[in-house]
């Protein structure tokens, strides 16, 4: 019942049956960074999950501070997901690299997918993004800056 993460996380420290309620109710997860968690650990620890955010690089990756190439790939993401969150629905993600491959894998393995939130992504083109509408029937999509021709 409880809505907030925070207050989510702290009750599930007060014991086993309270940390397994959590981790069986648990429909949404927020990583604010990829590389602090690895989704097998994700997946084994919650379930459940029907949405997830994920963000990476760093903020001054806006401003052509980082190196082309620099990591936050979200396709072995979606791998682990598929074999684990087959019933995902909902993916948001901020700062990743999002090739037109991943964008296919994803129409494939999530059959009930429904929202995509691209926010400063890269890697991607309009051929992916026509994948993904042409396939997801009950899609709402958005995408904010960063379609780029690979």
């Amino acid at each position: 019942m409880l809505k907030s993460r925070k207050d989510r996380s702290s009750v599930s420290l007060v014991c086993k049956k309270w940390y397994n309620a959590e981790r069986w109710s648990r429909r949404n997860v927020f990583i604010g960074n990829c590389y602090s968690v690895s989704p097998e650990i994700l997946t084994r620890r919650f379930p459940n999950i029907r949405s997830v955010t994920l963000k990476e690089k760093p903020r001054f990756s806006d401003f052509n501070l980082v190196p082309a190439n620099w990591g936050a790939d979200i396709h072995f993401w979606l791998v682990v997901f598929a074999e684990k969150y087959h019933f995902l629905e909902e993916l948001r993600l901020k700062r990743m690299t999002v090739t037109d491959e991943s964008l296919k894998f994803l129409v494939r393995s999530f059959p009930n997918f429904k929202a995509i939130s691209l926010q400063n992504c890269d890697g991607f083109s309009t051929d992916g993004l026509a994948a993904i509408a042409a396939d997801c029937k009950n899609l709402m999509a958005h995408a904010v800056a960063g379609i780029d021709k690979p």
